[in-house]
């Protein structure tokens, strides 16, 4: 769940949309990468989760949640990342995209603790400029739903890596090398046109 006051999240929304309209390597205008500031304004306009101050606590203040797929967000911040660095931006720009991404970082390593650091490189490797980035996540996230929550924490880094434009090229050569948890090219393609699972939440 990605979770911020008011200001914050109405600041993502501004810098999302700016930089859907204006980057040069988001070409579907209306796709993917703009479900975030989609999400991000459902949960500012109190849509979706509602967190109230934690008890003896008052000062934190009310905050704005939405739940978000972590192979979806993962590709959506790199695209915003990436994106600026073909845009001018505001300071503004430049802060809310590098706290999304210490935030993202640091759940990373909570959820998956001793994988975090394999998760947040593979993360950080991840070419947006690629024009199939996001025809990769179709099938990449309905696998990520269909698995369950066990199997996402075990699986995830290995999915990861298959965002690699040259994945197909080397499975082979790492499933000889005995790694584990790989996805086959053929079970990426068999969910190509799948619909999503619920993801169970």
């Amino acid at each position: 769940m990605l979770i911020g006051d008011h200001t914050s999240l109405r600041w993502l929304h501004e810098v999302l949309h700016d930089v859907n309209e204006r980057s040069p390597l988001v070409r579907d205008k209306e796709g993917m990468f703009l479900g975030l500031a989609y999400d991000v304004r459902k949960a500012y306009e109190r849509q979706r989760e509602i967190l109230k101050p934690p008890k003896n606590y008052e000062e934190i203040g009310v905050r704005y949640g939405v739940k978000i797929l972590w192979p979806v967000l993962l590709l959506q911040q790199r695209m915003l990342r990436y994106s600026l660095a073909y845009l001018d931006h505001a300071t503004k720009a430049q802060a809310i995209t590098y706290a999304l991404e210490a935030i993202i970082e640091d759940a990373l390593h909570e959820d998956f603790q001793a994988q975090g650091k394999g998760l947040v490189t593979g993360w950080q490797g991840i070419n947006p400029a690629h024009p199939d980035v996001f025809d990769m996540l179709r099938c990449r996230g309905a696998i990520f739903c269909s698995w369950t929550k066990a199997e996402r924490k075990q699986k995830f880094l290995q999915l990861l890596t298959s965002f690699d434009p040259l994945y197909d090229s080397y499975y082979a050569l790492r499933l000889q090398r005995g790694e584990k948890n790989l996805v086959s090219p053929g079970e990426l393609a068999s969910w190509a046109n799948a619909e999503w699972p619920d993801p169970n939440w």
